[in-house]
């Protein structure tokens, strides 16, 4: 029978690897009655980590007082919080059949579209304000910035914070120090909406320090992250520039040291940055309609945006430009500063004749590389196409692989005129995405066609933020124990991404990536799938069983610290309320089902899971110290059973 929707596809693709791999390791873990820990043991317990945040401030040491991460516009407030969990008693979640239950599964649903992952108080926050109070509730709230972070812990662990000179053989310990905090921000900060819009962002705006081109750069790419969350609330064309004059992305699609023409020399100016500005980062490579549809010619082919000639006319306008922190053309840097301050132009080495870009759009001779860079911006940024281009991408990346061209036509409208005759403006762009009735409304009206790939980072992430992951300290070189870190930089190995991890300027994966089989055949997207192989399915599998059994904290057998090295490790959860519930089987699985599912746990599945918790409640007939066991068990099930599940896999 012929698989018709993202979610049957997902089932009949993923069953023989997620629930055999789950009935694989459940009997290997003693799911049917032994059982042992896959992790060390070890005779002590760390002390909460409530409080064992060391205090940051939000403004870094003077030395970086002025780079380009600290916002020019006072409408960006600062952080004065540190983020660090909240291990406060959560509330109760309505059950089942109570006046609550389906605005506690609309709130979850709609946190699992606009942060990192519901978690119970949030569930409850968005009940009490709603939908749209939540929203502007968010904009309002000051920006975490991982720059000031960052530079905190180096000088906590006793690196230098702003080095005159890279020093490789620190570059993976501040790389660690880099990815604990995106974690960290990513899990506990309290402007959720502002960084999971940012991460949005980063995989459409890529930089990446997978190569040795950015791999020394950490600082610079946790201000590239900064300068993402800023204008996430802002306007599209501000952060086309602020991206254009990045360093970070200088040298990552080499805009930085790019000189104009020079026959005697051999020389030409480099298209990759003009290139990718427009292909990926503005208006795609064929003309669309309103509604993100690709216009067609006579013939019915699509029809290109630019071609070699606008590219090379690009090409000069990103001339002329290198680190901010050189006062000549052929000098080298490699400090710190010149990492996060965006680059500095030298006319001399920049084309200032006219260019023509699209055939008819003329920017005039004798501009200066600013002038000519704003006007060559504000000719893209009025394209008829970036509305649509930019909307449906933003639409995938939180809603849905396969917006409806209405949804589509809805958003990009407000993208190029919020209401108030402004294009560009990302609040407005924002809401009109996660208020829109097929976000809300999609999965019950397009049962066939809404729903998105829930990819690794995203998995992960809502795991830790509903279990309140912790973290695990760190022992260093000269025996220091620092406070708990999220340590997660190898998830690349684990589970196939990690933040500025991608492999190309193309992100994990493209937008309009169409997974072999059905989905192609059905002309459907499904951009996250092109990671998804058979190897990765069994290593995301196991990847969560490390991730979920024996990880709670009340035991002893949790690791007190790791080596500062490692670079990655899975946090200890808090699974308190989860054991609570654990003497009624159906008690635990319907919290699971709104916390982890929204409520949308198919009967078929519910009934499966169900009844193999049954099969293996706490046996009142055991002591004391073995219904502990049963029960801690029972809760690992669960929550692997539902996190593993086809269903889960796609976010809906």
């Amino acid at each position: 029978m012929m698989i018709k929707n993202m979610r049957h596809y997902l089932q009949s693709y993923l069953f023989r690897f997620s629930w055999c791999g789950a009935a694989v390791f459940l009997v290997a873990c003693g799911g049917s009655g032994g059982g042992g820990s896959t992790n060390p043991v070890v005779t002590s317990t760390p002390a909460s980590v409530a409080a064992s945040s060391v205090g940051v401030s939000s403004v870094a040491s003077s030395k970086v007082a002025q780079s380009s991460s600290t916002p020019t516009s006072s409408s960006t407030p600062f952080s004065a919080k540190v983020p660090a969990p909240d291990l406060s008693a959560d509330p109760a979640l309505p059950i089942k059949g109570s006046p609550n239950y389906a605005s506690a599964t609309e709130a979850a649903r709609f946190l699992m579209q606009a942060t990192f992952g519901p978690t119970a108080k949030e569930i409850e926050r968005v009940r009490s304000l709603g939908k749209n109070a939540w929203i502007e509730e968010q904009f309002a709230l000051p920006q975490t910035l991982h720059l000031a972070l960052l530079d905190k812990r180096f000088e906590q662990i006793g690196l230098v914070v702003e080095p005159a000179q890279d020093d490789s053989d620190e570059g993976y310990q501040r790389d660690l120090q880099r990815s604990d905090i995106w974690w960290e921000v990513a899990l506990w900060s309290d402007d959720q909406l502002r960084q999971r819009i940012a991460y949005s962002l980063s995989q459409i705006l890529v930089i990446s320090n997978v190569s040795d081109v950015l791999y020394n750069d950490t600082r610079g790419i946790a201000n590239y992250q900064d300068i993402l969350a800023r204008h996430a609330f802002g306007n599209y064309r501000d952060l086309l520039k602020a991206v254009t004059l990045n360093p970070m992305m200088g040298e990552y699609l080499s805009m930085v040291r790019n000189e104009k023409a020079d026959a005697n020399r051999n020389i030409r100016p480099d298209e990759n940055y003009a290139r990718e500005i427009m292909q990926l980062f503005s208006i795609g490579l064929v003309q669309l309609n309103l509604d993100g549809t690709v216009k067609l010619d006579a013939q019915n082919n699509p029809i290109p945006t630019y071609d070699q000639t606008t590219v090379k006319e690009l090409a000069r306008v990103f001339t002329g430009w290198n680190m901010a922190t050189i006062n000549n053309w052929w000098e080298w840097t490699e400090s710190g500063a010149s990492e996060i301050l965006p680059m500095k132009s030298f006319a001399n080495y920049h084309d200032s004749g006219a260019k023509v870009l699209f055939g008819d759009k003329t920017i005039a001779a004798n501009k200066t590389p600013e002038q000519d860079i704003d006007a060559a911006l504000d000719i893209l940024f009025a394209h008829e196409n970036l509305a649509p281009f930019i909307s449906k991408q933003l639409i995938q990346r939180l809603v849905t692989s396969n917006p409806s061209p209405a949804y589509v036509s809805r958003v990009a409208s407000v993208f190029n005129n919020n209401g108030a005759g402004t294009k560009g403006d990302m609040k407005a762009v924002i809401k009109t995405i996660l208020l829109d009735d097929e976000a809300q409304n999609g999965y019950k009206n397009s049962p066939q066609t809404f729903g998105k790939l829930r990819e690794p980072i995203l998995k992960t992430a809502h795991l830790w933020r509903a279990f309140k992951g912790t973290g695990t300290p760190t022992k260093l070189e000269n025996g220091t124990v620092t406070p708990p870190r999220i340590r997660f930089l190898g998830s690349s190995r684990t589970l196939g991404q990690r933040p500025f991890g991608s492999f190309s300027v193309f992100n994990f994966y493209r937008p309009d990536y169409q997974h072999p089989g059905e989905l192609k055949d059905a002309n459907m997207n499904s951009p996250e799938f092109q990671i998804l192989t058979e190897s990765m399915i069994m290593a995301k599998a196991s990847g969560l069983s490390s991730a979920i059994f024996w990880r709670d904290t009340p035991h002893d057998w949790l690791e007190p610290v790791i080596d500062a090295s490692w670079d990655i490790f899975w946090p200890r959860l808090h699974l308190d309320r989860e054991r609570e519930l654990a003497a009624n089987p159906a008690d635990l699985l319907d919290h699971l089902n709104v916390l982890i599912m929204a409520g949308q746990m198919s009967q078929s599945m519910y009934d499966l899971i169900l009844n193999h918790l049954i099969n293996h409640k706490i046996d009142p007939t055991w002591d004391a110290s073995g219904q502990m066991w049963q029960r801690d068990m029972l809760v690992y099930e669960a929550l692997f059973l539902v996190m593993a599940s086809p269903e889960y896999a796609v976010q809906r």
